[in-house]
């Protein structure tokens, strides 16, 4: 069994689940929270690192916690949760083809982005084409990059970077009852923070619809201090002891009564938002029907949102219950306190729940950027080998005092050894043929690497095409041709590509060059002809040619290479 630790950081504190996974009930073996400094996060995003960081740190010491690799969650503006369709392909095509097709699904430049993608499904189109589910997901990078900072502050590794929907659902997607499992239906999770609200919808633990809003509960507490004129810190105060009876906090004062009002009114509008977002999903035209909210967050419990929230709603709405779905172990607090802080666990749960190992063949998404993954890789068989290094000086060490104590002995054996070196001497004598092999073998990799010098790859350029290409144009005739490695007409690329299309009118032809000028395959494409058909229907068809890059050489050679062959 492996225990994983899921690290949830919000407007107002951190929190960290460590949850046991590998049974068929996951285990609840630790939970620790910490407040952070007023705007260390703001709007979901980590301002102040280092303050952060220390607050991760007092949170492993006073929580108990051990492991140091935690899944990191994510949640604000800059993550973007989206199913898409596409062609069907294998993973490893997806993944190349996803960076041009996000371009038209995320609204942040490609460029700036992490993406990571899971197929959900295969299906035929009515047209009888083979397509894909996708669930596609993005952040900004310098976002994750500030999240990933704020946990090296507090000496930890993010092992992953978890939106945080799917981590909610991951926590909540096993409560629901089991006469539901299988009706096609959907639930939504709405969980309310401190600065910001998350909603999903998922059907069988699939997320179907994902939306982040920057509001949460300290618009409550920034009200009211506005309006009644005190500093945050009391209007929390306030804001808290709304709704409790007169035997909890005494006579209610006018200072009370008016904070009451403004939070009705903050909640109605709350409940408003949250009521709209849903509806906008499920009067989509392919959402399935909602069957219930599960109502989660720090913010769920402010005074008369559950219940506004029911009487609006067009479903059920109760509170989630994530501990219904894991066993309690010793977590280090009290089951009273537990149970109070129950709402603030889903994240951190769900989270943790992300390491759990999974079945082989199958993925996980992560937006852990790719060079933090191949420096942790370095620095790992970097300990490896400085861990043999020692391990072998230890070892020398030793076999020096060893011989040192016997060097009366190894003197007796002088002679013997001498005999044994002229052996191996005649032994070595015959090893030169292998040499000359080796020296032949060279000679034929070399030849074989400037035979496939300037080798084009045809079958995977012409996919590049295809999931490129505009849909309103479609080729005629395609024709290419490389050019010999090493001749002079190698040097103005791998080849050239000519290709003959047809389209609707010429704003075909200027889609075709903004779309396959950005090939990094092709370079210096031209349409030297266009030619204008009257209809009906009306069509135009042009030329176009353009030098093959190196992006399109296959790289046999390099499997020939002394580097890769040593």
């Amino acid at each position: 069994m492996a225990r994983v630790t899921g690290l949830d950081i919000g407007t107002f504190g951190v929190r960290a689940a460590e949850v046991e996974t590998g049974s068929a009930t996951p285990k609840l073996t630790r939970f620790g929270q910490v407040a952070l400094p007023a705007g260390a996060v703001a709007e979901g995003m980590v301002v102040d690192a280092e303050a952060v960081g220390a607050a991760i740190r007092r949170l492993w010491r006073e929580g108990g916690f051990r492991a140091k690799r935690v899944v990191l969650g994510v949640a604000n503006q800059g993550v973007i949760v989206r199913p898409a369709e596409m062609a069907r392909m294998s993973a490893a095509d997806l993944a190349q083809a996803i960076q041009f097709e996000a371009e038209e699904l995320i609204p942040i430049p490609v460029e700036e982005a992490l993406l990571d993608f899971q197929i959900l499904d295969d299906f035929v189109s009515p047209e009888g084409d083979p397509r894909m589910r996708i669930l596609l997901a993005a952040a900004q990078r310098d976002m994750v990059r500030d999240f990933l900072a704020a946990a090296e502050r507090g000496g930890l590794d993010a092992e992953a970077v978890d939106p945080t929907p799917f981590a909610l659902v991951r926590a909540l997607a096993p409560t629901a009852p089991d006469t539901a499992v299988g009706d096609g239906a959907a639930d939504a999770i709405v969980s309310l923070g401190g600065g910001v609200t998350t909603m999903v919808a998922h059907q069988s633990g699939v997320p179907t619809f994902a939306r982040i809003q920057l509001s949460g509960g300290d618009q409550i507490t920034e009200a009211i201090s506005r309006e009644l004129g005190i500093d945050i810190d009391a209007a929390e105060d306030l804001k808290r002891r709304v709704g409790r009876g007169p035997s909890d906090v005494g006579a209610e004062s006018v200072e009370q009564a008016a904070a009451a009002r403004i939070v009705a009114t903050r909640v109605a509008d709350m409940a408003d938002e949250i009521r709209n977002s849903l509806e906008f999903y499920s009067n989509q035209a392919d959402a399935p029907q909602l069957r219930r909210v599960l109502l989660t967050g720090g913010a769920a419990r402010t005074a008369g949102l559950l219940e506004r929230l029911q009487q609006n709603m067009f479903i059920p709405v109760e509170m989630a219950r994530p501990l219904s779905a894991v066993e309690i172990g010793d977590v280090g607090i009290d089951p009273d306190r537990l149970a109070e802080a129950e709402p603030l666990l889903t994240a951190a749960i769900g989270l943790a729940l992300a390491g759990a190992p999974i079945t082989k063949g199958e993925r996980r998404i992560s937006l852990l950027p790719r060079e933090v993954s191949l420096r942790r890789e370095q620095h790992r068989q970097a300990v490896l080998v400085s861990t043999a290094v020692g391990a072998l000086a230890v070892l020398l060490v030793l076999l020096w005092v060893l011989a040192g104590s016997r060097l009366a002995e190894e003197t007796e054996k002088a002679d013997q050894a001498e005999a044994r070196a002229a052996e191996l001497e005649t032994q070595a004598a015959g090893l030169r043929d292998i040499t000359a092999l080796d020296a032949e073998i060279d000679q034929r990799a070399a030849a074989i690497q400037a035979a496939l010098a300037g080798d084009v790859a045809w079958t995977r350029f012409i996919q590049e095409v295809a999931t490129v290409m505009p849909g309103d144009v479609w080729l005629t005739s395609f024709s290419g041709s490389r050019v010999a490695a090493g001749s002079p007409e190698a040097a103005g690329g791998l080849g050239t590509v000519s290709f003959s299309v047809m389209g609707f009118d010429h704003t075909s032809t200027a889609r075709w060059i903004m779309r396959m000028g950005g090939l990094p395959s092709l370079a210096g494409l031209w349409v030297p002809s266009s030619t204008k058909v009257e209809g009906p229907p009306t069509s135009v068809t042009f030329s176009s040619t353009a030098q093959l890059t190196p992006a399109v050489g296959t790289g046999r050679a390099d499997e020939f290479s002394p580097e890769r062959n040593p």
